[in-house]
């Protein structure tokens, strides 16, 4: 009964991911993106977009991200770091003009210029915020610790349904090699797969 109702809620978010988004940006401009991915980084967009304006600043990425993660000093400030890093890396940069406040247009142009030779820096940040979550020191995540990493993401869909689209081996936990391999897969994969929902769902 579990496994029709996680198929159901899963197949839903899917259809969800598939449909249209109202993407503005040219196709022809971004010939290197399929539709799908730019529906899917339109979403991501939307998640740090609090306000709606279609501008995503600085504070609404680094600091609003920081206050959504509710965690022990030491780790809020981790957060706060590996938001920055990522603010910094893929958002405000030469390509942008190092704006700090940012449409989803700009963005896109940074990414067609700089996707390409980040992979070690995603990978980098894919672990540094693994290991901000991993309350217990245990190099697994459990579903409470994966939680505070979609409080951070806005997430609304079922915590539950998510952690196991993400736990690959179904092992109850998400080890980093799981993580990882799902952060990578949600920045370059321009097809839908189930470790596309690591950030979460918002609809």
């Amino acid at each position: 009964m579990f496994s029709i109702k996680f198929g159901l809620l899963l197949l839903a978010i899917v259809l969800t991911f598939d449909s249209s988004y109202g993407v503005k940006v040219a196709q022809g401009n971004n010939k290197d993106f399929t539709p799908y991915w730019l529906k899917k980084y339109k979403k991501f967009f939307d998640i740090f977009d609090v306000n709606k304006d279609g501008n995503v600043t600085k504070e609404e990425y680094i600091d609003l991200s920081t206050e959504r993660a509710a965690l022990p000093s030491w780790r809020a400030k981790a957060v706060y770091g590996a938001m920055t890093m990522g603010f910094q890396t893929w958002w405000s940069n030469e390509y942008t003009n190092y704006k700090t406040s940012i449409v989803f247009e700009d963005w896109v142009k940074s990414e067609e210029n700089v996707v390409g030779f980040t992979s070690d820096l995603v990978v980098e940040w894919a672990l540094d915020v693994f290991h901000i979550v991993d309350l217990d020191c245990s190099e697994e995540l459990t579903l409470n610790e994966y939680s505070k990493f979609l409080d951070i993401f806005r997430n609304t869909a079922d915590n539950k349904v998510i952690f196991s689209a993400i736990d690959s081996d179904g092992d109850n936990v998400i080890d980093a090699k799981e993580f990882t391999y799902a952060v990578k897969d949600y920045t370059y994969d321009q097809a839908a797969k189930s470790a596309a929902y690591i950030f979460g769902s918002r609809d």
